[in-house]
């Protein structure tokens, strides 16, 4: 399996702020997001807000997308947890729903060794029934996978992939180079999307593509032919705009806001995160519209 182009990582719809997802809402916004030209989907992803709900609402979150997807695209499904025996049920489940492969991230909480994440993942990879991604993430589980223990790991057949968003280029590219050419990379740092293309990603996991998701698609899609002045044209008028509103704020929050702006409500954020203030929302949307009026206008000229 090679994995390639812009995937969602899906925000993750709830009945107002309420703890209850709103199947019905998540189904619409797969739809769209299909419908707009992303390559593939993350539902269980950090802007899904996975540690917030219950194993059972996660493993329905992934059925619903998976369903509403129709396979008109590639279902990364979100199987985080810290211990094994519960991230090979959320695997098993994701199979059962027909998810294309799994993404597992770094145990969080409990500090360990390179020799403690290469034992977690191989234990998980000997038994999943599905391809899985590493996730890599340091900033928010304490432990980063070494580009040598990603090296070591690329050579298990069933681990096919990385999602790197620790927002360090050199190790990306460290990582590129040092794995097989059917191992797929991803850029989760949206903000290093061109530059990540550049030396070799194979894709870009991106949060911006929850809410612009065709010029988001379209910034791969251009690269990959070799249009370079497109994609850099949407890295610097939709992706860098999007990622510079919501850099100072709980990225969940902020782009649910931000899809809501585009016509589809999916609720607010969680506890622990926090609801928006005012002054929030106002330069949200200032930078929504701002966007939104500039590709409006690409489009019609």
């Amino acid at each position: 399996m090679h994995l390639s182009g812009t995937v969602v990582p899906m925000a993750t719809p709830t009945h107002g702020n309420q703890r209850a997802v709103n199947f019905e809402a998540l189904g619409q916004f797969t739809r769209r997001l299909v419908d707009a030209g992303a390559h593939g989907l993350f539902p269980g992803s950090s802007i899904g807000e996975f540690p917030s709900f219950t194993t059972a609402q996660n493993r329905r979150i992934v059925e619903t997308v998976v369903e509403a997807a129709d396979g008109d695209a590639t279902v990364l499904a979100g199987c985080c947890d810290t211990s094994v025996d519960e991230i090979l049920d959320n695997i098993e489940a994701a199979d059962a729903a027909g998810a294309d492969a799994g993404v597992v991230v770094s145990p969080y909480y409990l500090g360990t060794t390179q020799t403690g994440l290469e034992r977690f993942f191989r234990s998980i990879a000997d038994d999943s029934p599905l391809p899985l991604l590493l996730y890599n993430i340091p900033q928010l589980t304490g432990n980063e996978l070494s580009v040598d223990l990603v090296a070591s790991l690329a050579d298990h057949e069933t681990i096919v992939g990385l999602k790197d968003t620790s927002g360090n280029l050199t190790y990306h590219h460290r990582a590129i180079e040092a794995t097989p050419d059917d191992f797929a990379v991803f850029q989760g740092a949206t903000e290093l999307a061109t530059a990540s293309l550049d030396v070799g990603a194979d894709g870009l996991i991106a949060g911006p593509a929850n809410v612009f998701p065709e010029p988001t698609a379209e910034l791969y899609d251009a690269h990959d032919r070799g249009d370079l002045t497109t994609a850099r044209r949407l890295m610097r008028e939709v992706v860098m705009p999007i990622v510079n509103a919501t850099s100072d704020l709980p990225t969940a929050a902020a782009l649910k806001y931000l899809v809501r702006l585009d016509g589809l409500d999916i609720g607010e954020p969680l506890p622990p995160l926090p609801q928006l203030t005012d002054d929030e929302r106002t330069a949200l949307s200032a930078s929504y519209r701002r966007v939104a009026e500039r590709e409006e206008r690409t489009v019609e000229q």
